[in-house]
């Protein structure tokens, strides 16, 4: 993301950051996908300015749930390279990611309360990386978290120094793509089964299983 200083997501961030992860998961070169932020800040959030004075409410709201879908969706892992601030929908970008690396300084969290407002697309990431307990709490305050606290609470994988938050991501990267192209197809069987039928999961899975063989095959 690069648009300086809070890399605030209005309706062309969005398409733009959509088509180009789409355009990194079809490479055949590519095996894993790294999310990153220009300047200090991994991500402020949404540009409610902006999107208010445009008069496109509704088409902002489903580029951006076009583009958090896609974490859900995508066949293959994205790794958060969380150097900065990640607030707001930039919190919600960052619990999308498979594995984050957060820069020690950082804080993360939904502050959408402080502004008499509510994390509506924000909290469907947040709520399935989070404990309940401190997302409701989080969305109700709008006070974010600590890198350390963000460590406890498991929401991250790892907090390095900035400096070497990219270093850490990429070794991460190049970790999570070991699975190769069975990642294609157990990666959004996972997303899809946690809120199934457990028994409808496991006939899904059970397909997928046959699929994974048959791929490995040709």
């Amino acid at each position: 993301m690069s648009r300086p200083p809070k890399n605030l997501i209005d309706e062309q961030l969005a398409v733009d950051m959509l088509d180009a992860l789409r355009a990194q998961e079809s490479r055949t070169d590519v095996d894993a996908i790294v999310l990153a932020g220009s300047g200090d800040v991994f991500c402020g959030g949404a540009d409610a300015a902006a999107v208010r004075r445009s008069g496109r409410a509704e088409q902002f709201a489903e580029a951006v749930g076009e583009l958090f879908a896609f974490f859900a969706q995508s066949r293959k892992p994205i790794v958060g390279a969380v150097h900065g601030d990640a607030l707001a929908g930039g919190f919600g970008l960052m619990c999308s990611c498979d594995v984050v690396v957060l820069g020690a300084g950082a804080r993360v969290g939904t502050i959408e309360a402080q502004f008499g407002a509510w994390p509506m697309l924000a909290q469907v990431p947040v709520a399935r990386r989070l404990p309940e307990k401190a997302a409701i709490r989080n969305a109700l305050t709008g006070e974010p978290f600590t890198a350390g606290q963000a460590l406890g609470l498991g929401v991250v994988d790892e907090v390095v120094a900035t400096d070497d938050v990219h270093d850490r991501a990429d070794h991460w990267a190049r970790r999570v793509a070991v699975s190769g192209a069975a990642c294609a197809i157990g990666r959004p069987l996972f997303f899809q089964g946690r809120d199934q039928d457990y028994l409808q999961a496991l006939k899904d899975a059970q397909h997928a299983l046959a699929r994974s063989f048959t791929a490995a095959a040709d």
